[in-house]
Order: C-alpha cells, then structure tokens, then sequence
C-alpha cells in the first residue's frame, strides 16, 4: 500500500510527502476519481446558472449598472478603486473589477455577461476549495467541504450564486481564506501566493471583511508561535523559501499597486476611508448585536445558511437570537476540539483554532457595522456558520480514523462517506438547477421601467456631447445609474455630479468633462413642471396608465390632497404629489378622508410613478 492510500484512508494528507505515481494504486485513483465527480456534481449548477444568464436580456440598475460600467471601464479608465460605498468612500482597491473584466469580455461584452462573470469566479473559487481540502485531507475532506458547500448554495440559490455585487461575490472566497491560512499552517508554503492574492480580493472588494481577515491572521501567528519558530509557515530549503518570498511579495505589489497610485496621485481613496473609520461617526451596532447575529446564525440546524428564512424587524435589519443558542455550538466546537486533542488529531484542531478566530473576526465585524444591519450587510455569517460545522466535522472524522486500525474498516467508513456525500449533493444541487432557467435578474422591475423610454431617449440623443445626468422627483437614483450606463454604451459620455464620482470614476467628474447639456430623469406630478417649464426639451417617458387614466388620476388625486390637508396632514399630502410612501397606511381610518378614494388612489400608485426625459442647455437655471 502506498502512502497516498494511506492518506486517502485515513483522511489527513501532507502533500509534500505525496508519491509521483500514486496512479498505480486503484485505490487512489478511485478517490481521484471520486473527488471530482463530487466536486463536478457541486460546481455544476454554479456553472448553469452563469450559462442561464446569457439567455437573459437585461438592463440593469443602481449597483449592478455601476458594476457593468466600472468593469467595462478596465482597459480605458482602468478604475483603481473599488465599489463604492453609501459612505461616501470607495472599498480599497479594484480587483472586483479587473478579475470581472476578464470572462465579461470573453462572454460577449454585454450585461448579462456580468452574471455569467461572477458565476465563473464562484465556481472557480469551488474548484479552488475543492483542491486546498483534497491536499489537506484527501477523499475524506473533499467530501465533508463539498456537502457543506452545496448546502450553502442550496440556500444562495442563482441570484446570490451569479450576483456580482460585492457583498455576495465575496462569500466563498472567505471559505477559500480559511482553507488556505489552514494550509500555511501545516506548512504548506506554496499555499502563501493564492493566499495572499484572496485575501486582497476580498479586502479590496469589502472592507467589512477586515476584522474577520485579521483574526485569520492573528490564528496563523499564534499556531506558528505554539511551534516555537515562525519558519515553520516557510520552506526549510533556501532556494523554494525564496521563490516562495518572491512570488508572495509579486502578488502583494501586484495587487496593491493601484491602491497606492490612487492614494497618491488619484484621488486619494485609501486615505478618505482611513479617515472614516477613525474620526467619530454614527454609532456601531455594538458586541450585543454581533453577538444575537452570530447566535441566531451558528444555530444548528434551523440556522439561515441551511435555508432558514431570517428573522427581520419592521425596518428590515436582522433581529438575532438569544445568546443561549450560542450554548450548543460552542458546546460542539470545544468538545470536538478536546476530542481531536485526545486523540492527537492535532492538524484539524488547529483548523478550528482559525475557524473559531474567523468568527470572533465575524462578531468584531458584525459589531462594526454603521446604521441597521441588513442580511445581505453580514452575510458573511452563511459562510463563517458553513466553516464552524465544517471544522467540527473534520476533526471527528479525522479523530474516528485515528482510532479505527483496521485498512478495511477505514476504506469502508470512506466509502460510506462517500456514498452519502453523493447523495446530498445531489439533493442540494437538482433545485438550483431546476431554478436556474427562470431565475430572474437582480433589479429587473427597474428594466421595464428603463425599457419604456430607453430607445427614444437614445435615438434623440445620437451624436451628443458628454451629459450630465440628473434623477430628481421620486425617481430612486437606480433609473440615472440605468440610464448613465446606456447611454455610456451607446457611445455618449456622460458627467458625473460632484456627489456620484465615488460611482462613477473620477474620470467623468465635472474638472474632467464639460457638459453639453443636463438630461433630467423627472417623475411623478413633477413632470408637470418640467413641461411648463420652456428650457426644457421632453424626449421620452413611460406612464402604466393610460392618457385618460393619467387624467382621471390627478382630479383623484387633487381631491384626496385636499383631504389630507384639511384633515391636518399636509405631510401625506405632499407624500402623495411627490411619489413617497406611507399615505396607504396612514391615511387608512384617518376622519375626513374617503377610504374608497384613498384605495383607489393608492391602487393606482402602486402600478408605478410615471417617469419622463428632459433635456436642458448646460449651465440650467435649475441647478
């Protein structure tokens, strides 16, 4: 028996110690195969729904048109930033990008290529865990990562599986993270450039991933310390030690490069988000909110990354659990460890010594957060909760083959494995795949919208000049990210506000380009205004009602304002004439307010603002 069958059986791996030809063993050769069926079997609907997406005809909106034009932009205004942020700051560099531009343009230049984009970084990343684990623990750990990952897709689904944005695209690289800080510290050295390059990528994209990347860090100090000597998480040999420090220190400058250069010579990006973060602001959300987060999302095994449906308050933000369901977790995480202990399974207890350090960075981090703490803003808890189970997994698996003697008894507890691992997958995967057809895309209520006015508006704007565009009235600021990337595609410029170069590049800010004219995004009862107004020039716009049932609408209306102010609440009354929310509700019982006209009213609203194109000179009396 070679000893890579041995490795396979006993589930705990040293790579450097693998034979060349472990192919003349059919028992490694099966757990080859094996692995990548299951490997196959899990990356596969990934792969799909990046496919699926193509069929699709998309335009997006708000964050999604930034990303498409940010990435579209590598190659010509090369960004040098990151996402933006709603704070004001951009996230610290722009690997999202770059690393996005690559398959978009590969997958035809076009929006929905942009799914397909991000769909291929996940299943690359998938492939990537797949490999860390096999090297770590063969056959056994290959099929404990990969169940517990399609379990965590099965719960993403397609939209999160292709979504692009940065708090999703982000996810399982940290899961990649822990694999690979787990790998350096079993001296597996040449695992320090994929590392390195992660890391960046996730740092880069998500800022918020800084307290959960440190305490990876701070794991991997503190196991190397354990050792007495921090060149155990180096090569022994002097030559691959150096090649090691070399390639290590390439990808770093490499990665980080940008950053500096927009530090020093652009705009000054890395030093505006320092700033942020240590000048006195809003209030955190504080240790006890990170901590009823992380208890309601470690919980097993009604926990949100299995496919719990969150709990969430009337303004949306996560309201957590009790820190009692904290108590079986941690029970599970120290018993595991103390068994691995006794049983020296000491590589996968210094696994859940990072994982645990992962989530105490995942509390830091939940705590961090400014203003409410939405799902999507922690959702790195789906992952980090997926880590926990997973190391308390391995170390029993590894500590149960450290007690079992007999090769037969080991090759069959595998095998079991094996065979049960195929069969979840299987389960978790065929939904996503069956889902993935009709999957809609992120924002496609804001596509019909953009689908009413987008070609006339194009076909009246041919040839101009670069526009500053301006979403004003009820219109959300989607519609102008929408429209700012159109027209960029169909070859117009565009300007940005003082407020939108964070968005939009400091390229197309108003010290960069002039504008030829202002184009007005214009909604609701102000579109009244817009057309009385003779500077203005209507290009196009889109109504769910009728010219009829637009004018019988405002006598409607114009009576229910009246009946809003006289019974004292001239603040519903301008919610009502300027597109906001909370009339239906508030209104609802009110005295001197018709019900039937204000659920008739309200019924109509609901179809949608109507939304209108204008066009004025630059400079405009209105700005």
């Amino acid at each position: 028996m070679t000893p890579l069958a041995t490795n396979a059986e006993n589930g705990v791996a040293n790579a450097a110690s693998a034979p060349q030809r472990w192919w003349r063993d059919p028992w490694s050769v099966v757990c080859v195969i094996v692995a990548v069926i299951i490997t196959g079997i899990v990356v596969w609907p990934i792969i799909d729904a990046g496919r699926a997406a193509l069929d699709l005809v998309w335009r997006p909106s708000g964050d999604w048109a930034i990303l498409t034009l940010r990435v579209e932009d590598v190659g010509r205004h090369t960004p040098l930033v990151g996402p933006y942020s709603r704070f004001g700051w951009n996230h610290p560099g722009p690997l999202l990008y770059w690393l996005l531009a690559i398959p978009y343009h590969l997958f035809g230049d076009k929006p929905e290529a942009l799914l397909t984009a991000a769909a291929t970084l996940n299943a690359i990343t998938v492939v990537a865990m797949s490999a860390i684990a096999w090297r770590r623990g063969r056959l056994a750990l290959v099929a404990c990562t990969m169940t517990a990952t399609a379990v965590l897709l099965h719960a993403m689904g397609p939209l999160i599986m292709r979504d692009p944005w940065n708090p999703f695209i982000t996810l399982l690289p940290l899961a990649l993270i822990a694999l690979l800080a787990w790998s350096v510290v079993e001296r597996d050295a040449w695992m320090w450039p994929p590392l390195l390059f992660v890391v960046s990528f996730e740092l880069q994209s998500h800022i918020g991933y800084l307290p959960i990347l440190a305490m990876i860090a701070a794991a991997i100090i503190l196991l190397a310390w354990r050792r007495d000597s921090f060149r155990s998480l180096l090569p022994s040999d002097r030559r691959q030690r150096r090649l090691v420090v070399g390639i290590s220190s390439a990808v770093l400058i490499g990665c980080w490069l940008p950053v500096f250069v927009d530090q020093v010579a652009g705009t000054g990006n890395l030093g505006a988000l320092t700033h942020y973060f240590l000048s006195a602001g809003e209030r955190p959300a504080g240790l006890n909110t990170g901590l009823h987060i992380a208890a309601d999302q470690l919980r097993f095994p009604a926990a949100p990354w299995l496919g719990r449906v969150e709990l969430t308050g009337t303004d949306g933000a996560l309201l957590g659990s009790g820190v009692i369901a904290l108590l079986l977790p941690l029970i599970a995480m120290i018993g595991s460890i103390w068994i691995a202990f006794r049983t020296r399974a000491f590589a996968a207890l210094r696994f859940q010594v990072v994982v645990v350090a992962s989530g105490i960075g995942g509390v830091i981090a939940t705590s961090c957060v400014i203003g409410p703490v939405y799902d999507w803003v922690v959702r790195w808890w789906w992952v980090l909760a997926l880590l926990w189970w997973l190391s308390i997994a391995w170390s029993l698996w590894s500590s149960l083959v450290q007690v079992i003697q007999s090769r037969e008894a080991r090759r069959f507890a595998l095998g079991v494995l094996a065979a049960t691992t195929t069969i979840v997958v299987l389960m978790a995967t065929r939904p996503i795949l069956s889902a993935n057809a009709s999957a809609e895309p992120p924002s496609q209520s804001t596509g019909t919208v953009l689908n009413g006015f987008l070609e006339p508006t194009l076909r009246a704007l041919a040839g101009s000049g670069p526009l500053l565009v301006v979403a004003t009235g009820s219109i959300r600021g989607d519609y102008g990210d929408a429209l700012r990337l159109q027209l960029e595609r169909a070859g117009i410029d565009v300007v940005a506000e003082d407020d939108m170069v964070s968005h939009l590049g400091p390229e197309r800010s108003l010290s960069n380009r002039r504008p030829s004219g202002i184009l007005w995004i214009v909604s609701a009862d102000e579109i009244k205004l817009f057309r009385s107004d003779p500077n203005m020039s209507y290009l196009a716009g889109w109504d769910p009602l009728s010219p009829s049932e637009r004018a019988q609408f405002f006598v409607d209306e114009l009576e229910l304002e009246q009946q809003l102010m006289a019974a004292g609440r001239t603040d519903l009354a301008q919610a009502l004439t300027n597109g906001s929310g909370g009339v239906d509700t508030e209104a609802s019982g009110l005295d001197g307010v018709d019900q039937e006209l204000l659920d008739h009213v309200e019924s109509l609203r609901r179809k949608g603002d109507p939304v209108a194109i204008f066009r004025s000179t630059w400079p405009s009396p209105w700005r």
